[in-house]
Order: structure tokens, then sequence, then C-alpha cells
């Protein structure tokens, strides 16, 4: 793993998609971590909160359709720091909300500019792969989950002293700008991939063991990524600092899971991998619900990192070679039913929250997790 992190660092072209990744989560981390606050500047209750975080998927899904179309006329490079730059003066938005819809409407303009940002630069990373016939779409993706802990961790210290979060949302998001100026004259020269078409497909009968596993694990990334720092915040009453370590930890187990991910698939199979993963992501859920101490809670969370880190990498690898389906068809149809978990996640949760309380509310996405390994036992891949 040493020797392939040390590889890509030294190529320029992969390290600056990789920074980017790192951009997109630290700054969506930063938010993240600051929901708390939000939530009670806005006195919303877990329900209404839940439907305002709607605004997100609804925003990413918006901006599906013209995916392909986009990046057919725009090179990939441009695209990207289009994206970044775009999301940069989209994300404080949210911060600025003084009611429920415009929280809402404020997250739909960041959905849209987070979901051209990602497909940016997932397109650039597929390029690099075909151009230099490398491997760099775990590490990306480790780096997404690297810069998420770094934007939640930061985001609990700045909290914790006391700084506005939209001055902090701002600052985050100027100093990114300026990492994106620093690697324009690297991606500008970055090869162009081929993504036509649209990123939204139903799956084939084929597909739809793979669909329901990433449907049930991407709710639970969504839940910890919305609802840890809420949960360890008002039900635990943990300080901001604590309750920001539930995502930072989650999100550092998530990087180090994907890091090694490709050594872990070679020693016990996806198949045993993603049963395992599932499993582990359950038993850590329960572990913050049944233990409702903050420590015991942040275990856990990072625990459901862990867990969840290879699922869907391997769900994607699967997809691509599953027989009598064209791998871009079934990257797309489990791709899409992550989308579908992450839409209907945020109400989910929050209205379950609502007249059952939130650890009930996140118990359901430990028992998901758990239908997740028992289909996983059923599928071929």
């Amino acid at each position: 793993m040493i020797r392939t992190l040390k590889a890509f660092a030294l190529h320029l072209p992969s390290l600056s998609v990789g920074l980017t990744f790192m951009t997109l989560s630290m700054l969506f981390g930063s938010w993240l971590a600051r929901l708390p606050e939000v939530q009670a500047a806005l006195s919303l209750s877990e329900g209404q909160l839940g439907l305002a975080l709607l605004g997100l998927p609804l925003g990413a899904l918006a901006l599906t359709p013209f995916a392909g179309w986009l990046m057919q006329r725009i090179p990939t490079g441009r695209a990207m720091i289009l994206a970044t730059l775009l999301f940069c003066a989209c994300l404080p938005i949210p911060a600025f909300a003084e009611s429920q819809w415009a929280l809402m409407a404020g997250l739909f303009v960041v959905g849209v500019s987070n979901n051209f940002m990602n497909i940016s630069m997932n397109a650039a990373a597929a390029a690099i792969e075909q151009q230099y016939r490398i491997t760099i779409m775990s590490i990306c993706h480790g780096m997404f989950s690297l810069g998420a802990m770094v934007g939640a961790g930061s985001a609990g210290l700045v909290a914790a002293a006391g700084v506005p979060l939209q001055g902090h949302l701002i600052v985050v998001a100027l100093l990114m700008v300026g990492l994106q100026f620093l690697l324009r004259p690297i991606i500008l020269h970055l090869p162009d991939s081929d993504s036509g078409g649209s990123s939204f497909a139903l799956p084939p009968k084929a597909l739809l063991g793979l669909a329901f596993i990433g449907f049930c694990i991407m709710i639970g990334e969504g839940a910890i990524a919305d609802w840890s720092a809420i949960y360890l915040r008002n039900i635990l009453e943990a300080d901001p600092f604590v309750a920001s370590l539930g995502y930072a930890g989650f999100s550092m187990a998530m990087a180090l899971g994907r890091f090694a991910g490709d050594g872990a698939k070679v020693r016990l199979g996806a198949a045993r991998l993603i049963v395992i993963g599932s499993l582990l992501g359950a038993g850590g859920l329960a572990l913050a619900i049944l233990v409702p101490v903050p420590a015991a809670a942040v275990l856990g969370f990072t625990l459901v990192g862990f867990g969840f880190s290879t699922v869907v990498p391997l769900l994607f690898s699967a997809a691509a070679k599953t027989p009598g389906v064209a791998p871009g068809t079934g990257i797309a149809a489990v791709a899409s039913s992550g989308v579908v978990g992450f839409l209907i996640g945020p109400p989910l949760i929050g209205g379950i929250a609502e007249h059952f309380g939130l650890g009930f509310g996140l118990g359901v996405v430990a028992a998901l997790a758990m239908a997740a390994a028992v289909v996983g036992r059923r599928v071929r891949l």
C-alpha cells in the first residue's frame, strides 16, 4: 500500500485529481460537522431538518440527466476546475438560511454543484486510468474520505472556538479556490474521457441484488454524514468538538479502508468482504445506539466507516463485470440505487426520529445494513 501511495503522490496528474477529491470532502465535511448549530439556529425538529436536507440529493438528482451532455461538451480538466469553483461559491449559501425552506433551497443549489464536481472528478480519474494504464480510483476515493475527516475534525475545533459558521465556510472555500488555482496548470492538461449519455439507469434483473446492497449502504453513509453530529450533540449531549468526531472518525476509517481495499479483496474475496463490511457497519451502529455515551458512539461510527469503506467500490467493480450487461449500464444502475438511497435517507430518518427518536432511526439503518449482508451472501460476484 505504501508503494502505491508513493507512486500516486509522484504522479502529478493523479495527485491533482486526488487533491480535488479531497477539496470536495473537506468543504462538505466542514458543513456537516456544524449541522447541529444550523438546526438550533432555525429551531428545527428532526423531521423538519430531514425534509430540509432533502434539498441536497434533489439538487444532485436534477443535474444527473444532463451530466453526460455537459461532460461531452467541456474538456475534462476544464469541467473539473469549473465545477470546483462553482461548488466553492455555493457551499456557504445554506449557512445564511433563515428558514427551513430557505435551507432546503440553498442545499438544492449545493447539490447541483456537488454532483457536477463529483462527476467531473470521477471522469478525470477514469481518464487518467485509461491514458496512463494505472489504477487510482480507489486511492482518489480514499483521498475523499481523508478530506472529510480533516474537514469535520477542523470544523469541530472552529465551532468550539466560537467562529461563526458563515465566516468559517467562506474562509475554507477561499482556501480551496486558492488550491485549485495552484493545480490549474496540471488539471488543464488532463486527458479527456468518454462520458457521454445519462448517469442514471434503472437496474436490470441481473443487478437487482447489487443495486439493493448499494441502496442500503448508501443510506447508511448518508445517515452518518447527516445525523452523527446531531446524535452526539443533541441526544448524547457531547460538546461541539466531540460531536464532530463521529463523522471525522467515520471518514478516517473510510479512507484507511479504501487505501487497503485492494489487498483485502485479494485475501478475502469480494463477496465475503461485502458481507463482512455490511455486518461491521451494522455492529458499529448498534454500539452507538446501545451504549449511549459519546466515546462509544464515536467508536461505533468509526467502525461503520471501516465496514462500509470497500462495499460501494466492490459493487461498482462487480456491476461492470456482470455477464450480459454493458459495463457503463451496470455502474450507472448501481450508482442510481445509491442516489435513491441518499434521496429518501434524510426524510426517512428524520421522520422516524420525529416519532420514535433518532436512536431508533439509526437502528433502522443498522437493520438495512444487516439486510445488505444477507443479500450479499446470495449474489454472485
